[in-house]
Formats: C-alpha cells, structure tokens, sequence
C-alpha cells in the first residue's frame, strides 16, 4: 500500500510541472536566443520587442547583419519578412527599427536604412493576419523621420525650373477606416 502511494505521489510530482510548463512561453525565452537557435549563421544587429496589437503579448522585430528582417510572435515562431536591408558604409547609420503607435490600439513597426547619395529607405508595416503585412514603402532623398504624433515625415528635393532645388517635406497619416497612409501636400521648408 505505501508503495502505491509513493509511486502516486512520485507521478503526480512529475506530472505537475509537465502540465504547467505544456506550452512553450516566448516571452521567458529571449528572443535573442530563439533567433540563434533557429537561424545560427545570422548576426543580429538590432532586436526591438513590444505589443503592437494590444494582446498583452510581446512581438519581436529583428534586424540581421545580412539585411535580413524576421518577425517574432509571442510564441516563438519566426517569419523572414523582407531582405536587402543594408545601409551604405559611408552614412555610419545602420539600419533602424522603430514602433510607434497609430492608435490607441496599434502600433506599426518601421525600418529604416541609408544609400547613396543621400537616401533614406522606408518600409512600414502592421501586424495583419498573424504577421507583419507592408502598408507603406517610400525613400525620401533627404530623409524620412516618424514624428512623435506617428506621422511619417518625407524630405527630398523639389527641382526649380531656373535651376537648384527647395526643400520639400510631405506628411503620411494613418488612416484607421481605410488601413492606408494618406499623405497631405508638400510643403517648402524654410532655409
């Protein structure tokens, strides 16, 4: 009888922690250390983590050495979502990811990255679907810049026809109806 009871308890213990610990929790793992498992070969450059769709769930976003963007979800899984994604040595700028809010429940992850002669790369995207969908891509030849009002903010030039050219910012805001950017205008910036 005390044999059976011992082996009940013995059972019961092992059982314990197998049930609670059933599913694997993403966010005890580092994402650092999900990424290294499944793609060991990837230097990763830049890691930002956050919940952009207000589950209480942790994304992750990471940037690689070899211009490789993977999206992380909250359970571990791992989708390559765009590539190319090097900056030009001269700039000293590496590649950058920023999140930013939109609304009040989501927010998008931006990157960003710098080439000859003077241009910023953009690419945004949402969280759509159970992955990141793209809904804007531009280049700004003097920069792009997000604002503190999530408003995406391109510069480039507007060529004069007598020659030499103004500075010229345009402004791309989120449309939660319509799940697009919509830009305003162009406006010449005072020199």
């Amino acid at each position: 009888m005390k044999a059976s009871k011992l082996l009940a308890s013995f059972i019961l213990l092992i059982s314990i922690p197998m049930f609670l610990g059933s599913s694997v929790d993403a966010q005890a793992v580092k994402p650092q250390d999900i990424m290294k498992k499944k793609y060991p070969k990837e230097v990763i450059t830049v890691i930002k983590t956050a919940d952009i769709n207000a589950d209480k769930k942790n994304e992750s976003f990471v940037l690689t050495k070899s211009g490789n963007f993977y999206y992380m979800n909250s359970k571990g899984a791992v989708a390559l979502i765009n590539t190319g994604i090097i900056s030009d040595e001269e700039y000293g700028e590496d590649p950058s990811i920023q999140i930013y809010p939109v609304s009040k429940k989501e927010k998008h992850v931006a990157v960003t990255y710098s080439y000859f002669p003077s241009n910023t790369q953009l690419y945004v995207y949402r969280l759509q679907g159970g992955t990141l969908k793209k809904v804007l891509q531009l280049m700004g030849d003097q920069g792009v810049k997000i604002d503190s009002k999530g408003r995406v903010l391109q510069y480039w030039k507007k060529y004069r026809e007598e020659g030499g050219w103004d500075p010229v910012e345009g402004i791309l805001t989120w449309n939660s109806k319509t799940n697009t950017y919509k830009g305003t205008g162009q406006y010449i910036l005072q020199k």
